[in-house]
């Protein structure tokens, strides 16, 4: 394992260790609007580093209203304080399973996700720091930094220890796929198709690769099987549809989009490329609207975009994990 446990961990956190994160948790802001005498008092003691005195009063509060969600919330993060992770786990997913979509206990709720993160972490680094594991978790942390270089040293390292892993293959064909890199990319693919035949990434990324390199017949057959491995993936339906379109065959391409759609109805590439496929039949009224949907899913997608912008025009939070071919934005601490 390159480098100390120190900086593996600063690499994973941030540079925050989980003591310091999970103060910084705690005093991160108040909940939310107007407090009971007893909980504003629960949370100036939090403020004052008295966490027992802050989870006293909070479960004195939720004695006589159980169902108070700032109560919870305010015990959830004494127990953080006291690194007591479980009990404020508990706490938050019992203010959830009442009102799913609470601003704070989701807040609460995810950085608290991080802090068991980088636990399992520590715990697998202690048991085995020098596994495929462990590699392959530090290259998917630099991954989402954007760091490519380091990415692809820990992916290597991971695959040294593991060189029968179909995961770390597909991964590693995808990193090269993002950097235009076709023929490694295509190499890394086969390699993992070769071990496990009906893996669903590598096909599709082989039918990435070769729609990127213009062998639009060699990625049609590749997104097929994908679809026989997976028919229900809106991403290679889409796919399929627009290396048919490309193919001149904008009637089965008008099949595959619309079946993508019917998987995610707010696909605007599939809109897109739909407008595209009517055209190309002579179906203007179609094509029209088809164009007009993409359009509005376009404007909404910037509105979105606005409304999680910050006042620096920097996003205000951390996103979840992207699903899409992109790298996840980096955590923000």
């Amino acid at each position: 394992m390159r480098g100390s446990s120190a900086n593996t961990k600063r690499t994973l956190g941030g540079g925050i260790g989980l003591a310091g994160l999970a103060l910084w948790l705690v005093a991160a802001s108040p909940v939310w609007g107007e407090e009971a005498p007893a909980l504003a008092e629960g949370t100036r003691a939090l403020y004052r580093g008295d966490y027992d005195r802050a989870a006293s009063l909070a479960e004195n509060y939720l004695k006589a209203h159980p169902q108070a969600s700032a109560g919870q919330i305010l015990l959830a993060r004494a127990h953080i304080a006291k690194g007591q992770y479980d009990l404020a786990l508990k706490e938050l997913q019992r203010v959830l399973r009442t009102d799913a979509r609470n601003l704070d206990a989701l807040y609460y709720l995810g950085r608290l996700s991080g802090i068991l993160s980088q636990m399992e972490f520590q715990r697998l680094f202690a048991q085995a720091p020098d596994s495929a594991r462990v590699h392959q978790l530090l290259a998917e942390s630099y991954e989402a930094q954007n760091n490519i270089a380091k990415a692809e040293e820990e992916y290597q390292a991971a695959l040294k220890a593991n060189p029968q892993s179909v995961e770390i293959l597909d991964a590693l064909g995808d990193l090269k796929r993002h950097q235009f890199e076709f023929d490694e990319a295509i190499t890394y693919y086969a390699r993992a198709a070769e071990i496990q035949p009906r893996d669903y990434s590598s096909a599709y990324g082989l039918g990435a690769t070769y729609l990127y390199r213009q062998e639009v017949a060699r990625a049609i057959d590749y997104f097929r099987g994908a679809l026989a491995i997976d028919p229900d993936s809106a991403a290679a339906r889409l796919a399929l549809g627009d290396a048919l379109l490309r193919a001149g065959q904008p009637e089965p391409a008008v099949k595959e989009l619309k079946a993508a759609l019917t998987l995610e109805p707010e696909m605007r590439q599939a809109y897109t490329l739909l407008a595209r496929a009517y055209q190309k039949l002579g179906n203007s009224e179609e094509a029209n609207a088809a164009l007009k949907r993409s359009e509005e899913l376009i404007q909404k997608e910037i509105e979105s975009r606005e409304r999680l912008l910050g006042p620096g025009g920097t996003l205000s939070f951390s996103p979840p994990p992207s699903p899409s071919d992109q790298p996840a934005p980096a955590p923000v601490h």
